[in-house]
């Protein structure tokens, strides 16, 4: 079967359509040989006005995006769509759902929110996640989400991270979805950068595909059995536009993915 991914959306999702044509043309597939595309966090589907204050962040930056267009069917989702929390979303919104996880997560034609944290069976594939970024404010906090306000929403809880971790017990993931990069991978300007306990997930869960994003910036690398790829943020600012977008062929259970684009 063939997968998509994509990059940190903040609300152009007529952008993000664009490049997964785009994408599917360099693959050699059509749009409708993808069998699910599955997004990191940051896609902003804002519904309505009244949702643009649920998002964290300072007001200049919080906008409606144009999520309502897929509502009322100007913007075609190709594929089913499974999108992950990052750490600009509107929280309130998405926690009163839960998600796929508790059997909810319907955000649009096309479009289902997975949820905080755990694993799910999308498009007959075994998939992991977890939303949100890390904080040291989280630790030791299992509060019901329903309680996080303001920027604490946009942070996962050791329990989220316990759960995620747990799930794959069960079986092996075949992706695993998180908002923020890997511990390792890179540095920024001397600095390291990511998260040590996507890093540890990886290392533990040893899914066949990992996808990553909140940096906006493109990147791919092997951890153990794990092909981890970052995606930049979609949007024509970029280098490489397609540096958003991943297509892989991928089968239940099979490994390695084989990545077309």
């Amino acid at each position: 079967m063939f997968i998509a991914a994509l990059g940190d959306i903040h609300g152009q999702w007529q952008e993000a359509m664009i490049l997964v044509e785009w994408a599917c043309v360099e693959a050699g597939i059509v749009s409708s040989d993808l069998a699910a595309i599955f997004q990191v966090g940051d896609a902003e589907a804002l519904r309505c006005e009244a949702e643009i204050t649920q998002v964290p962040g300072p007001s200049k930056y919080r906008k409606l995006g144009d999520f309502p267009h897929v509502l009322d069917g100007t913007i075609i989702i190709p594929a089913p769509l499974f999108f992950i929390a990052g750490n600009h979303e509107p929280f309130a919104a998405l926690d009163a759902d839960g998600g796929l996880v508790v059997n909810n997560g319907r955000w649009g034609d096309n479009v289902t929110y997975l949820g905080r944290a755990g694993v799910v069976i999308a498009a007959g594939l075994r998939v992991g996640f977890l939303s949100g970024i890390w904080s040291q404010k989280m630790s030791g906090l299992n509060s019901k989400v329903q309680k996080r306000e303001g920027r604490t929403a946009a942070h996962y809880t050791e329990a989220e991270l316990t759960i995620t971790l747990e799930a794959a017990k069960q079986g092996r993931y075949d992706v695993l979805i998180t908002h923020d990069w890997p511990a390792g991978l890179t540095t920024e300007q001397g600095c390291p950068v990511g998260d040590a306990n996507v890093r540890k997930l990886i290392e533990t869960t040893q899914a066949t595909l990992s996808l990553h994003g909140h940096l906006h910036a493109a990147h791919s690398e092997q951890i153990a059995e794990t092909e981890a790829a970052c995606l930049a943020m979609v949007g024509r600012h970029c280098g490489n536009p397609l540096e958003a977008v991943g297509i892989w062929q991928i089968m239940p259970g099979e490994s390695p993915a084989r990545r077309l684009v």
